[in-house]
Order: structure tokens, then sequence, then C-alpha cells
């Protein structure tokens, strides 16, 4: 039990040396495609898991956010230029790559001509945190819809979406479906249950962002 015990406290260590507590004040990526109210969510949501936990990969998410938002040096390179640009968060998830498919061929030779950036090689680094970081990244970058954490669902302005709307939005993207009473019941069910959800999400960030301002 004892290196459980120890890997635990080191990534506690090294999540609080990352953070600083979250208390810089956060410059939004311009290039990032996920809405800010929804980064500032994954931020706090990632926050809460790696140090309640100590889990590896939300250190990863967490590091991979706050540096893309201004407050911290590269996760995987150690890169310090700010502000980050699109071209050095993809070169910085192709570094995160190397980490977790360390015998993978990647194009590493081509990437510094492709996106007018230096390569610069990963620390030693878990590979769960790397993966926690290259899915953040991956997100940020708009290459995959899917954020790392379930997050509320929040309409364009940040307001958390309605049961009603959630309906609405299943019924619009299946316009050729039949929508009978069954599968009218079903789609509110489901809206009801992500509208939960999502209020269960937002109280965690209240609950992460006043612990960090008793501890800040």
């Amino acid at each position: 039990m004892a290196p459980s015990r120890d890997r635990k406290s080191a990534a506690l260590s090294e999540i609080g040396r990352i953070l600083s507590g979250m208390t810089w004040t956060p410059d939004e990526p311009p290039w990032a495609v996920p809405p800010r109210a929804q980064i500032a969510d994954l931020h706090w949501l990632a926050y809460g898991d790696a140090t309640e936990s100590g889990s590896p990969s939300a250190a990863g998410v967490v590091a991979a956010v706050a540096w893309a938002r201004g407050g911290q040096q590269a996760p995987v390179s150690g890169r310090t230029e700010q502000p980050v640009t699109r071209a050095v968060a993809e070169m910085e998830l192709w570094a995160a790559r190397t980490v977790i498919s360390p015998d993978s061929p990647l194009p590493i030779d081509a990437l510094p001509d492709e996106l007018g950036v230096a390569y610069c090689p990963p620390q030693q680094l878990d590979p769960q945190r790397a993966a926690g970081t290259s899915a953040a990244l991956s997100w940020l970058l708009g290459k995959t819809a899917t954020p790392p954490l379930p997050l509320p669902a929040r309409r364009p302005d940040g307001q958390l979406v309605e049961a009603q709307e959630l309906v609405d939005a299943a019924m619009a993207a299946e316009p050729y479906k039949t929508w009978g009473p069954e599968e009218r019941h079903a789609a509110r069910n489901d809206a009801r249950a992500t509208v939960e959800r999502s209020r269960r999400l937002i109280a965690r960030i209240a609950s992460v962002q006043e612990r960090v301002r008793r501890t800040g």
C-alpha cells in the first residue's frame, strides 16, 4: 500500500505546484473551440478531482487547461512562451502523444515545418497524466467534441439549459424520426436527467470554488 500512497502524495504535491491554487485571472485562448463557460467548468471539475483523489489523468487535464488559459508552463514539454497559440497547443498535443505511445511512429520530424513551431521533447511524465493532457488539448482544439469529464449542459451565454430546450434540440437533430408519445416521453426523461446532472455538477463546482477560497 505504501507505493500507492507515495504516488498519490507526489501527485497532490505536483498538482499544487502546477496550479498555485487557481489564483490567476484566466486569459481564454481565442483558438479554443468550446465555449468559455465550458472551459471554466472543466478547469474547476478537473481541479476538484485532481486535488481530492490525486488522479494523474485529472492532473493532466488541469495542467493543460491552466497552460492554455495563461497560468502555467506547458504540461508536457515545460515550454514557457505565452500566450499559447493554436500551433503551440497542437505541438504540445503531439508531445503528450509521444508519452502515451512511445513506440508508435509519430510525425515529429515534419511538425516544425507544418506548424511553424519548434518541437520540445516531453519531460519525464506519468502516461496517465499525459493522457489527461491529450484529452484536454484535443477537446480545446476541436479535434473531439467529447470533453475529458462530464460538464453541465449550458446555453452559449453560460446559463444552464432547461429540459424543454433539450427535448427541442433532440427532435431537431432527428427531424425524420417518428416522435410519438413514447418517444417524446423518453426524450423528456433524458432531458430531465441531463438537467439534474448539470445541477449536481454546478453544485460541485461551487463546492470546489469555496474550498479554494477558504484555503487560498
